[in-house]
């Protein structure tokens, strides 16, 4: 990341919305009718729907997006993806804001949307930067730990009238010193906010940082997940010499920059460059390796995958969802297929497949390894997703959450485009990929076939079976 926001913390609501060029009335109309039919009040297919009255809200809401994006220029992050941040966060505000809610300061007074949904942009772009800001992402416990010590610190700091000691931390949650110790200096080799990034290329000289140091041994139920740690490893491996020691020396050794020049017979503006220059060069190999890794999980092979969007090919698909389907039967868990049909993309030209490129792109970001993304056939607007063991709640959260990032891409990118959502979960809607499909089409007849999906699952007992057959025969193999 190039420079830092901390001047950008002084973005208000009142700024913000000042000169936005926004019809307020034709808003205020429309988020009636939104509010209403979010409340149930209206029936979902009255036009506009839902879906339709929050691309056109969002629309409207253009100017005051961009006008808190480019607050935050300074990042170096491209200003269309802060736009497409600051979209998410409207939608986030849209879908939490209740037109009642009056100001504490002020209880007659109820709160304009614009007003609420500008603190929803700016921390919706705020956490934008921070997630850029680290080499990797950081691993879900990680963060976890590092949070319930950071409150535990804040609550005996209050308690004791003092700054805590890591033995009194320790206590309390139950950890040694050296663990407490050991996770905060981790949290370090997972920023970059002290540094940017580097255009130097990659030299792939033999490493001399052991691996083993990423962790202590001493507690090895607390050490970096072994597939993080191979990572890390052969991203470090990428480096030259010189740059592992002086990481090494930095982030492991906690040496200062002074320090290390001594050691190496070097200036501390060289260790400062060879320190800006090696972890941008981390967050560039380890956001290539996640691509991969989040491309392997979408399809292995280019031929079963969409060359447009990088997802799964419609035939590819629907064999994977018929294979999830029945896994999840064989478990007696339950699983959900969602729809997306989107209007308003274009039809033809660089224009389309870039649009399609970031649509893959938002689905790879959105979903976990374990879930099916893939294109449907005959329909080029059109896209599937199987979630195994998701109930309908979840499901719903996703659909959601992928209906905000698509209208914010097509926001964001000034496109008209309405996005449709259906879901259908097993085993209470269908139990083939057939009937999955159907009631997440709302019923209608299927625009794509699947005749190789269409035989309702057999009993448990006889999945039971198979199951144990297949994974028999996956032994012998």
């Amino acid at each position: 990341m190039n420079g830092t926001v901390t001047n950008q913390g002084n973005v208000t609501a009142k700024s913000c919305e000042m000169n936005v060029g926004r019809d307020d009335s034709q808003v205020a109309a429309y988020m009636r009718d939104y509010v209403l039919r979010r409340s149930g009040k209206v029936a979902p297919t009255v036009s506009p729907t839902l879906s339709e009255l929050k691309a056109k809200i969002a629309y409207l809401h253009t100017p005051l997006v961009e006008s808190v994006a480019r607050r935050f220029v300074g990042s170096g992050e491209p200003f269309e993806d802060l736009v497409q941040e600051g979209f998410l966060g409207l939608l986030s505000a849209l879908d939490n804001y209740d037109p009642e809610r009056t100001a504490q300061k002020e209880p007659g007074r109820k709160i304009k949307f614009s007003t609420y949904a500008t603190h929803f942009v700016v921390g919706a772009i705020r956490h934008f930067l921070r997630d850029r800001g680290k080499i990797i992402k950081e691993p879900a416990w990680l963060h976890e730990v590092s949070v319930k010590i950071a409150r535990t610190t804040d609550a005996l700091t209050v308690e004791l009238g003092r700054t805590p000691q890591t033995a009194e931390i320790a206590d309390v949650l139950n950890l040694t010193e050296e663990a407490v110790d050991e996770i905060l200096s981790t949290r370090q080799t997972f920023q970059v906010s002290a540094f940017g990034s580097s255009s130097e290329d990659n030299d792939s000289t033999v490493g001399l940082v052991d691996p083993e140091k990423i962790r202590s041994d001493k507690h090895v139920t607390l050490r970096l997940p072994i597939e993080d740690r191979i990572v890390l490893e052969n991203a470090v491996l990428k480096l030259k010499e010189l740059e592992q020691r002086v990481l090494f020396e930095f982030f492991y050794q906690d040496h200062t920059q002074t320090e290390i020049a001594k050691q190496f017979g070097i200036s501390c503006n060289y260790v400062s460059h060879i320190l800006k220059n090696a972890t941008g060069k981390l967050k560039r190999i380890m956001g290539e390796a996640d691509v991969r890794d989040r491309t392997r999980s979408v399809g292995a092979s280019s031929a079963l995958t969409c060359a447009s969007t990088g997802l799964l090919a419609p035939a590819h698909a629907l064999s994977r969802f018929g294979e999830a389907l029945t896994r999840s039967a064989r478990e007696n868990r339950s699983c959900a297929l969602i729809h997306i049909h989107m209007c308003g993309l274009p039809e033809r030209g660089l224009r389309r497949e870039t649009l399609l490129h970031k649509i893959g792109d938002i689905f790879r970001g959105a979903i976990r390894k374990v879930d099916i993304a893939g294109r449907a056939e005959g329909c080029p607007n059109d896209f599937l997703l199987f979630l195994p063991q998701r109930n309908e709640e979840q499901a719903q959260e996703m659909a959601i959450r992928l209906e905000n990032l698509l209208l914010a891409l097509g926001a964001a990118e000034g496109e008209s485009i309405l996005v449709r959502v259906g879901i259908a979960t097993y085993p209470v809607a269908g139990r083939s990929v057939a009937e999955l499909l159907a009631k997440a089409c709302g019923g209608r007849p299927l625009p794509f076939p699947v005749s190789n999906a269409t035989q309702p699952l057999r009993s448990n007992l006889a999945t039971q079976m198979v199951g144990g057959t297949v994974a028999v025969s996956a032994i012998l193999r």
